[in-house]
Parts: C-alpha cells; sequence; structure tokens
C-alpha cells in the first residue's frame, strides 16, 4: 500500500515536470500571472496544417517547427489594417510607412520565460539583417518602464514597444506570448506564429517565397 502511494506521487511529480516543460516550449497564455483571473484560455493550439495561402517553402518550414507553429491562418494573403504605436523612445511608428520592406511584429511580455529566451535570437537577426530589408517591431502590453527596463538590461538592438491600446485584428486574435506576425513589403500578412522562434527559423520565413 505505501509502494503504491509513493507510486503515485512520483508520477503526479513527473506529471507536474513534463506540463511545465511543454508550457515552456509553447509559450505562455496572454495574460500576466497578476490578471490569471481574466482568463481562463491556456496557450492557443497551434494550427499545423498551413492552408492554401502559405507558399512551398513555407510548408517546408512549418513542417519542420518544434515549439512553434502557424496561427490565424484565415489571415494570410490579406492586407494588414493599419496602426500606429509609440516606441520607449517616443517615436512613432506607422505600420504602412514600412511598405517596401520586410515586418516582423512580435508580441511579447516581460514575464513570458519563452519571450526572454527568442530575446538573443531577435537581437542577431538585427545584426544580421539591415533596417531598410526588415523592420522589427517588439510590442508588449506593458507599462512603459517596465518595458524600457528590459530593454536597458538585456542592451535590445531593435524597436520596442509599450502599448496598452487594443491592436486590431490579427493582432488582437492571439491567445498566448510570444507571437510573430512576418508582413510582406506590400503589406500583406505572409505568416503568424505562436511560441518561441530560433534565429534560423526567422530568417528563413523572411526569406521564404
Amino acid at each position: 500500500m505505501k509502494f503504491n502511494t509513493l507510486t503515485g506521487k512520483i508520477s503526479l511529480v513527473m506529471l507536474v515536470f513534463a506540463l511545465a516543460g511543454f508550457a515552456v516550449m509553447t509559450g505562455c497564455r496572454k495574460s500576466s500571472p497578476q490578471n490569471k483571473s481574466q482568463s481562463s484560455a491556456s496557450s492557443q493550439v497551434v494550427q499545423r496544417e498551413p492552408n492554401a495561402a502559405v507558399s512551398k517553402s513555407l510548408k517546408d518550414i512549418i513542417s519542420s517547427a518544434s515549439g512553434w507553429g502557424p496561427i490565424l491562418s484565415d489571415f494570410y494573403g490579406k492586407t494588414m489594417p493599419d496602426f500606429t504605436v509609440t516606441d520607449i523612445a517616443g517615436q512613432a511608428h506607422k505600420l504602412s510607412d514600412y511598405r517596401g520592406r520586410n515586418v516582423m511584429i512580435v508580441l511579447w511580455a516581460t514575464w513570458c520565460v519563452p519571450c526572454l529566451q527568442e530575446i538573443p535570437h531577435l537581437i542577431a537577426l538585427r545584426d544580421i539583417m539591415s533596417a531598410d530589408k526588415l523592420a522589427i517591431l517588439a510590442i508588449s502590453n506593458e507599462p512603459a518602464d517596465v518595458v524600457k527596463a528590459m530593454a536597458r538590461d538585456r542592451d535590445l538592438n531593435y524597436t520596442v514597444i509599450s502599448n496598452k491600446g487594443v491592436l486590431p485584428e490579427p493582432l488582437s486574435g492571439i491567445r498566448g506570448y510570444p507571437s510573430a506576425f512576418f508582413v510582406k513589403p506590400d503589406g500583406t500578412l505572409k505568416l503568424a506564429t505562436e511560441g518561441g522562434l530560433r534565429l534560423g527559423e526567422m530568417k528563413a520565413i523572411i526569406l521564404a517565397e
């Protein structure tokens, strides 16, 4: 009887660690730890089957994905709605002003572990792809002082934004962090993802036809 009880406790501990590991791999819930009561939704289940708007090269990238996947596929190939946000240095950024170059919009939070793990890859991406080819807009809905502190402590070299307002669809449709939206130079959405991305994956998605 004691053996069965011990075995049950060990199994429970293993299950807890397994679930914790899964959460780190796939991302964080959209609500912050202080606002858990406001959202009962867990991280969005990613769609592993991209729709017809996804090119063959993107399908190959998605098929080998680990820890992330495509989301909000109904918006692929459609023009992204325009919006304006202000970065932590006080500069305004309007999405339509970036026509002619690729844009990666990252929705993240300072309390999200996968978001923090993604930061070095974003820094490296900024280093290897110039701003005239790629704009990186990292948007958090946290207070500006919190976001500024993180940007300073991590030496972020890309555009960091604190935005308390509501973003338009499909940006408002995410359920977890980090989420990324890859916008083509013509202003249409190429791909939206949930879960932490690595440098090679980011670059491959941006360069894919």
